[in-house]
């Protein structure tokens, strides 16, 4: 099962299945701003995951903010990941010519 949805007011594009979400984002956007509303977005998707402490509660977002600043590079031209645990999900966030999340679920 997966759906194609698009949203220009959010500048985000993404798709789902029963197990992954994914929302990509154009640059510049707030790095902790995307995750965010990746993760709602999730959570409107599996709606246990709303029982669960809220992501502030997971993340430090001006540690993930410096993360992907805009010199976010560790000197070899790669440019930085992340993975954390949410609860029953994998967050990645991916950087690069745009912002990915993919929040995958555990079952």
């Amino acid at each position: 099962m997966s759906n194609q949805s698009e949203s220009g007011a959010r500048g985000v594009s993404g798709w789902g299945t029963e197990t992954e979400l994914v929302r990509t984002y154009d640059r510049p956007v707030n790095v902790v701003d995307a995750v965010g509303v990746a993760v709602t977005d999730a959570i409107e998707e599996w709606p246990e995951l709303s029982e669960t402490p809220p992501l502030h509660r997971f993340v430090d977002g001006e540690q993930l903010d410096g993360l992907f600043g805009p010199e976010a590079t560790d000197g070899s031209g790669r440019l930085p990941s992340v993975d954390f645990q949410f609860q029953g999900c994998r967050v990645t966030v991916m950087y690069g010519s745009s912002i990915r999340v993919i929040v995958r679920r555990d079952l």
